[in-house]
């Protein structure tokens, strides 16, 4: 198995698809909304970068809408989907986002 190990404090992201259908059963596709910030499951980060201490791999990001690389990553084995990974700054990351414990 292959392990992605980002350098020059990136963060490697795969980011979740943004389609939503709307109440009468249309899709908008993530290109609707330009503007909006995009999320993603963050898969590695750099050792040295400043983010390191406060998001690891498994964590939900918020970043800019145009920020990283695009990779794809073909599937390890005959029938397996490729993956869509992104390579992006950890400065273009804007928020973590973390489930919160309820409070009784």
């Amino acid at each position: 198995m292959n392990v992605i190990e980002p350098l020059n404090n990136k963060v490697v992201v795969m980011p979740e698809e943004a389609e939503k259908i709307s109440k009468g059963g249309v899709v908008i596709p993530e290109t609707a909304n330009q503007k909006a910030p995009t999320r993603g499951r963050v898969i590695s980060i750099d050792e040295l970068s400043p983010l390191k201490s406060r998001v690891k791999p498994g964590d939900i990001i918020l970043f800019s809408k145009y920020a990283g690389s695009d990779v794809v990553v073909p599937g390890a084995k005959i029938g397996e989907k490729e993956v869509r990974l992104l390579f992006i700054k950890d400065e273009d990351v804007l928020a973590v986002i973390r489930n919160k414990p309820n409070k009784k």
